[in-house]
C-alpha cells in the first residue's frame, strides 16, 4: 500500500464536545513493530531461558493469553513509531467505556458507599447478599424467562470471569475436558487451563455460526465434564436459537443416559440484555437441567471494571445435584475470596434493574455495518452484545493458515497507524476477521468507518 498524507479525523470526547486530531503521516508498509525480548515470548517460552524456581509449571500456561498481551503490545509499539497517543486513537479493541456513565449509576454507587443509619457497624464487614435482594433477582429471571429461579441458587460473585472460573473449577479435575466454542472468547481457553483441565475446540456452524450438535457430539469423551457456550455470541455477536438449544440439550441427555455423571452446560450469559431488533433470547437453564448461566452487570451498564455478576442454578436440575453444586462452589468461593466488595454487593438489587441505551448501541450497529457495506466490507451484523466482525479484504490468494494470520496482522496494524485500534480474528480462532466495539464514542467509529473506507476504495 502507498504512504498517506496527513489525515483529518474527529473525536468525540467525554464531554460530548467534538475536537479534532491530527494523525501524522505514515507508511503501512514500514517494519514491525519493535518489541524487548520478554514482550515478544510467552511465558512458557520465558521460562526455558529465565529461572522460574519461584512459579510452578501449572502457573506459567499462558499459551492461550499470551497471544492477546503481545497483540496489544504490537499496538502500543505501533502508535508510539507513529507519534499518536492512545488517549487520541479510536480505542475499538475492549468493551470499555468512551462516554460518561449512564444515568443514575454514579448515585447507586454512592449511596451505596455509606452505610444508612443503623448499618455504620456492619455495612462494610464480611457480608452475604439480602436475602431480599436474591429474591429479587430470582423473580426477574423467572418473571423474564417463564421457568422458575430459586433465590438460593443465585450465587453472587465479583464478576462473570469468577463465576465462570469457579464452575470450571468444581466441575473439572486435572485432566477432564471442557468443550469451547470456535470463534472462542480468548479467555476461556486460560481459565480451562489454569484449573488444569484440558480445552477442546470445536467449530460453530460455518453457516450461521449455532453450534454445531454433531460436532459436539463428536467431540465428546468419557473425560468430557463440561461444555460452555456463549450467548449472545462474543465475538459473532449470534444468539443462539431455541431450536438449537433444545436439540443441543436432547442430545446430552441421550448421552447423559449412558455416563457416570451428566455434561454440565456452563452458560455465559454476558450478553443477554444486550439484544436488538426484538430479537429473542433463550437460555439454555430454561431447557437443559444440569447448566448454570453466568452473568455480570459490566456488560449491561458499560461498567466492566465494577466487578459484580452471579451465577444461577437452572431449577430443572434434581435438588441433590443442586445441593452439592452449591455447596461445592461455595468452597471454591470461599478458598479464593471470589465476592464483590460491600458497597457493590449492597447496590446487587438496584444495579440488576439498569441497562444501557440499547436504541443508541443499535444505531451505532447500523451506522457502522450499513456504512463498511456500502463501501465493500462484509460484516457480520450481531443480533446482540456490542461487537461488530469485519472480514478482511483479500489483496492477494493467502495459501496456508499462517499466511492469513500474518496478513492479518499486517492490515489491523495498518489500522492501528491510522488512529484505528481493532481486534484480529486470530485471537478468537478465527482468521480473516477483525472485530470491533461499539462502546467507542460517536466520533471514534466515524474516523474508524472513515479510515476504512479509505483503504478499500
Amino acid at each position: 500500500m502507498a504512504p498517506v498524507s496527513t489525515v483529518s479525523a474527529t473525536v468525540m470526547g467525554d464531554d460530548d464536545v467534538l475536537r479534532s486530531i491530527e494523525l501524522k503521516a505514515h507508511n503501512r508498509t514500514s517494519a514491525s513493530p519493535t518489541l524487548t525480548p520478554h514482550d515478544s515470548m510467552s511465558l512458557t517460552q520465558l521460562s526455558r531461558t529465565v529461572p522460574t524456581s519461584l512459579v510452578s509449571k501449572r502457573s506459567r500456561k499462558d499459551d492461550e493469553l499470551w497471544p492477546r498481551k503481545l497483540w496489544d503490545s504490537k499496538v502500543a509499539a505501533t502508535i508510539a513509531r507513529h507519534g499518536l497517543e492512545k488517549r487520541n486513537c479510536a480505542e475499538l479493541r475492549y468493551g470499555n467505556p468512551q462516554d460518561d456513565p449512564i444515568p443514575g449509576i454514579v448515585d447507586v454507587f454512592t449511596n451505596a458507599t455509606f452505610p444508612p443509619p443503623g448499618r455504620e457497624v456492619d455495612w462494610y464487614a464480611y457480608s452475604v447478599p439480602d436475602k431480599a435482594d436474591l429474591e429479587a433477582v430470582a423473580g426477574r429471571l423467572s418473571e423474564s424467562r417463564g421457568v422458575k429461579y430459586h433465590p438460593e441458587d443465585i450465587i453472587v460473585t465479583d464478576g462473570s470471569l469468577t463465576a465462570l472460573d469457579l464452575l470450571v473449577f468444581v466441575a473439572t479435575d486435572p485432566g477432564d475436558e471442557v468443550i469451547i466454542l470456535s470463534p472462542v472468547y480468548f479467555n476461556y481457553p486460560v481459565i480451562i487451563r489454569h484449573r488444569e483441565a484440558v480445552p477442546v475446540i470445536v467449530p460453530a456452524r460455518p453457516d450461521n455460526f449455532e453450534p454445531n450438535i454433531e460436532e459436539i457430539r463428536r467431540a465428546i469423551t468419557p473425560r468430557t465434564k463440561a461444555i460452555i457456550i456463549n450467548s449472545p455470541n462474543n465475538p459473532t455477536g449470534v444468539i443462539y436459537s431455541r431450536d438449537c438449544l433444545v436439540e443441543l440439550s436432547k442430545m446430552l441427555e441421550q448421552l447423559n443416559a449412558t455416563r457416570a455423571c451428566p455434561i454440565l452446560v456452563i452458560s455465559d450469559e454476558a450478553y443477554s440484555r444486550i439484544v436488538y431488533d426484538d430479537a429473542q433470547f433463550t437460555s439454555i437453564t430454561t431447557i437443559y437441567p444440569h447448566s448454570a448461566m453466568t452473568y455480570t452487570t459490566g456488560k449491561t451498564l458499560l461498567a466492566p471494571g465494577q466487578r459484580l455478576g452471579y451465577i444461577a442454578i437452572s431449577s430443572l436440575m434434581p435438588v441433590d445435584h443442586r445441593h452439592v453444586l452449591r455447596r461445592s462452589l461455595a468452597v471454591a468461593q470461599n478458598a479464593t475470596w471470589g465476592f464483590p466488595s460491600s458497597p457493590l454487593l449492597h447496590s446487587l438489587n438496584k444495579l440488576d434493574t439498569m441497562s444501557i441505551d440499547l436504541l443508541r448501541f443499535q444505531a451505532r450497529r447500523d451506522f457502522v455495518c450499513d456504512s463498511l457495506s456500502a463501501c465493500g466490507f462484509r460484516t457480520l451484523k450481531p443480533s446482540g452484545t456490542f461487537y461488530v466482525c469485519i472480514y478482511i479484504p483479500r489483496r492477494e490468494k493467502c495459501t496456508s493458515i499462517t499466511e492469513m494470520e500474518l496478513e492479518d496482522e499486517k492490515f489491523c496494524l495498518s489500522l492501528a497507524a491510522s488512529g484505528v485500534l481493532v481486534m484480529p480474528g486470530t485471537l478468537f480462532g478465527w482468521p480473516g476477521t477483525f472485530r470491533i466495539s461499539l462502546t467507542a464514542n460517536d466520533g471514534q467509529l466515524k474516523h474508524a468507518v472513515k479510515v476504512l473506507t479509505g483503504l478499500i476504495q
